[in-house]
């Protein structure tokens, strides 16, 4: 028998064009600005977003249609039900009408709250991949503010290019970035590989080239003119005298302002050609870095796909390895026994790696729960771990069992009730998963510079956590003491045998996540010393913004360079690790606004304030004095990102000396910031070769 007769079909399809109408009109909106985007490129990705809403759309009504028993109980497990059963009616010719379903569905999409959330994060999603102009620009002033570099053999070019438009360039024109030449010449830079463009060996650059080529003629329009200017200022310098004039300085500021905002047009332009054709967010910044800028960027501390694969795979091998020689000597695995086996171990394996999963995504996404933030153990944080837990889990475990049901051939009523049956007397489980998250979140926290065997503590605290988690799930259900049972009397087990398997699987399931998961954490957290700084600047980049700006012009500057040199002098030597993290550090700053002075001056700066240092004979930091800091002592955030840079500097080679914890002593006295706290923290910050130190 057909499952839809031919009017149902066709309202149906008036539904789903009902809905794809709606979907226009969302995804159409002022937000979306597509009038700098490719129109087959925004067509797609409206095609993407509409069919994920007609599928969605289509999916219910089918479920409505074949089960509207399924919404009838969902809905009398919110109210109660009349004598005569005519809300059951009403509800079941409700949900069965194809078009009323689309005005509901439409109806509540943009207004329900749950809804609304999902459906803005799916239409931001796909509006990113229609290449959003927003997105845009902030990509391109992180590009603009990011240091570029030109390389070297592009310099003949350059060279060429120059004499092309009779500019006379000065000598080492590529090292003085204040002078009008290096202008022209990061202009002349990116435009060569913009042109390259047209002849790529990626069509996806050629296929952007074509569409924006009226764009790019103007770009270039503006650049030939712009090098007309740039060779009329030099001859202008070579007929004058050596002394520099007022009007000269000031037509050489004048071509610096236009040489900036010309290359900012250039980097909209490449922003946008990045991230209409690289997918990816590590592509898009290969793509850039390879265009010469060099971007801050820092890794989630996440677990990804693969580690958490990994670790599920292991506790389904684990579950189904022991079930298995448990019933193996008997005799008894025939197919039933051995698909249960197969399903628990992975309801099992699922459930723990979600709960383990949920132990540490709260510390990336709220500050209350980590606590790098909080400075103390957040305690509410592990809380909410063990919540995400539990609810990730009753998902889980009800998506499994009803899927099971439905292979099985059971109706969707029956289904549901079962899963009723089977959740009234489970539940217990999700002791464990929250004991799972909480322990994680737990011990992640914790550190130790011994990291063989940091791993085998967190292995046996978490195996003896999910050890007593266990028994109480276990114990809850068949009611071994002190509960009573959530399983009828006839179904209880309350053997040692059965016990004892459920001990085992859940201390081998916790050693396997304690063994793990916080070692992943820490890896991913702290690949190198920058990893803690740059997380600090992104979390608090508004308040920097704002204390930053309520300091004179140079301070900042001042005390950045100073402390950054104060930690690199410790060691005696200014190397190349310490150079690069306070680089790093520095284009994060610049990226969010804080900055007053470009990267290479703060650099040169560093460098500059040592080589200044030892000329007056101070051969040690613990004689150098620190009046730049002072001005900070009122600037908490910015105060405490001078401890964060410093920290990050000192634990470049992996070592955090003695010399190097005094100078951060005296930088924390000097900002009057609470010694005994500030130096636990720096402790906490590690690199490849050395893990979190207890906090």
């Amino acid at each position: 028998m057909d499952l839809f007769s031919s009017s149902e079909a066709l309202e149906m399809a008036i539904g789903a064009m009902f809905i794809a109408f709606h979907a226009y009109g969302r995804y159409n909106t002022p937000a979306s600005n597509r009038s700098t985007t490719t129109r087959p490129r925004f067509l797609a990705c409206f095609c993407l977003y509409a069919a994920t809403l007609v599928v969605s759309y289509w999916l219910v009504t089918v479920m409505a249609w074949i089960s509207p028993e399924i919404v009838i109980k969902v809905f009398s497990l919110q109210q109660s039900q009349p004598a005569d059963g005519t809300s059951d009616v009403t509800v079941s010719e409700l949900i069965q009408s194809p078009i009323t379903t689309a005005l509901i569905f439409t109806a509540l999409l943009p207004n329900f709250p749950v809804l609304k959330s999902a459906d803005r994060h799916l239409l931001r999603l796909f509006w990113d991949l229609a290449e959003i102009p927003g997105h845009a620009v902030k990509l391109a002033h992180r590009m603009y503010r990011a240091p570029y570099y030109i390389h070297p053999a592009k310099t003949d070019s350059i060279e060429w290019e120059a004499k092309t438009y009779d500019i006379e360039l000065p000598e080492r024109f590529l090292k003085d970035r204040g002078a009008p030449a290096y202008a022209w010449a990061r202009l002349c830079s990116l435009l060569m590989d913009v042109r390259q463009w047209h002849d790529a060996q990626d069509t996806r650059y050629q296929r952007f080239f074509k569409s924006c080529e009226t764009e790019i003629e103007e770009l270039l329009m503006g650049y030939a003119t712009y090098s007309s200017r740039i060779s009329a200022y030099y001859r202008r310098l070579d007929t004058t005298s050596a002394k520099v004039s007022d009007l000269q300085k000031e037509m050489a500021e004048t071509l610096m302002i236009d040489g900036r905002d010309l290359f900012m047009k250039i980097c909209r332009l490449t922003a946008h050609a990045v991230l209409g054709v690289e997918g990816s967010r590590n592509a898009r910044y290969r793509a850039i870095e390879s265009l010469g800028f060099e971007p801050a960027r820092y890794d989630s501390d996440a677990l990804s796909a693969v580690q958490l694969f990994q670790l599920s795979s292991l506790i389904l091998l684990l579950f189904a390895s022991i079930s298995t020689i448990r019933y193996l000597p008997s005799g008894d695995l025939s197919p039933a026994l051995i698909g249960e086996i197969v399903f628990f171990a992975l309801l099992m394996s699922a459930n723990y790696g979600l709960s383990a999963f949920a132990g540490i995504y709260p510390k990336s996404r709220w500050q209350f729960a980590d606590i790098e933030a909080t400075r103390h153990r957040p305690w509410l944080g592990y809380a909410c771990s063990g919540a995400v837990a539990v609810l990730a889990s009753l998902f889980i475990i009800s998506a499994l069992r009803l899927t099971r049901y439905t292979f099985e051939g059971i109706g969707h009523d029956q289904s549901f009730d079962k899963l009723l049956i089977a959740l009234s007397w489970s539940y217990p489980y999700l002791f464990s998963s929250f004991a799972i998250a909480f322990g994680v979140a737990w011990l992640c926290d914790l550190g130790n510079p011994l990291r063989r065997r940091r791993r085998l503590q967190d292995a046996f605290m978490m195996g003896t956590i999910l050890l007593v988690a266990a028994y109480i799930s276990h114990a809850a259900m068949h009611g071994l003491y002190p509960f009573t049972g959530t399983k009828l009397p006839a179904l209880q087990d309350k053997s040692m045998a059965s016990l004892a398997l459920s001990l085992l699987q859940g201390a081998l399931s916790g050693a396997i996540i304690g063994a793990l998961i916080p070692q992943w954490y820490r890896q991913n957290r702290y690949r190198s010393p920058l990893q803690r700084v740059l997380r600090f600047i992104e979390r608090n980049g508004h308040q920097l913004k704002v204390e930053a700006g309520k300091l004179d012009r140079g301070v900042l500057r001042q005390a950045l360079t100073t402390s950054a040199a104060a930690v690199a002098l410790a060691d005696g030597v200014l190397d190349e690790p310490e150079r690069e993290i306070f680089r790093n550090c520095l284009i994060k700053l610049s990226e969010k606004g804080v900055l007053d002075f470009g990267v290479d001056d703060g650099i040169n700066g560093m460098a500059a304030t040592i080589q200044r240092w030892r000329n007056e004979n101070f051969e040690s930091s613990e004689q150098v004095p620190l009046p730049e800091l002072q001005p900070l002592r009122n600037r908490t955030i910015i105060a405490e990102l001078m401890i964060q840079t410093a920290s990050a500097i000192a634990h470049a080679d992996g070592v955090f000396r003695e010399a190097e914890q005094q100078v951060l002593r005296r930088i924390i006295g000097t900002l009057n910031l609470d010694m005994e706290t500030e130096m636990e923290a720096c402790g906490a910050v590690q690199c490849d070769d050395f893990l979190l130190k207890n906090v």
